[in-house]
């Protein structure tokens, strides 16, 4: 642990002393590199991107499945991407060609790897409710809603339509009770 802490004290040292050529409000940042993560109000994820071979699917999906609103789209010679929002969220989709098989290098075609990660996770205020009506629309369901181990949330997955993991997790006090509502 001293080694650690020790090259991590010599490594900042070298920063700061390259940095002592810029002006003082960046090296007051320097200070505090890990200042962004110390407050909860900001280190919480606001969003995330997805690539997928069918564009205006997946669009139409996020919509009326998760309520998504659509903000921009463009289209590019590479292909064409959209932003999505929900509640602050934002979610980017991009086209592109295919999907490649669990394992295969997707930075060697430029296609979507389907892993068993979730890709994103969203908050919702009944998991239960959730699932029960994405289920009557058709998605596939991948796991029930089921209590964490630690018992702070109530979690299960989905599928969309591109193929991705989609955790949906309903934040769960230390009583048992729901903490956004039911």
């Amino acid at each position: 642990m001293t080694t650690c802490s020790s090259s991590f004290t010599g490594l900042r040292r070298s920063i700061l002393a390259g940095l002592a050529i810029l002006p003082t409000a960046t090296f007051i940042l320097a200070e505090l590199p890990f200042a962004w993560a110390q407050s909860a109000s900001t280190s919480r994820s606001s969003s995330t991107s997805i690539r997928t071979p069918d564009f205006e699917e997946s669009l139409r999906w996020y919509e009326n499945m998760l309520g998504f609103r659509l903000i921009t789209s463009q289209n590019f010679v590479q292909g064409r991407t959209a932003v999505l929002e929900r509640s602050g969220f934002l979610l980017e989709v991009t086209e592109v060609d295919h999907l490649l098989p669990q394992g295969q290098d997707p930075h060697a075609t430029g296609g979507v790897e389907v892993t068993r990660v979730p890709v994103v996770s969203f908050l919702v205020p009944d998991v239960d409710e959730e699932i029960e009506r994405l289920r009557k629309a058709g998605v596939e369901v991948l796991q029930d809603p089921a209590d964490e181990l630690d018992g702070r949330y109530r979690t299960a997955q989905i599928r969309d339509n591109g193929r991705h993991r989609i955790e949906l997790r309903e934040p769960v006090d230390e009583n048992g009770f729901n903490a956004v509502g039911r």
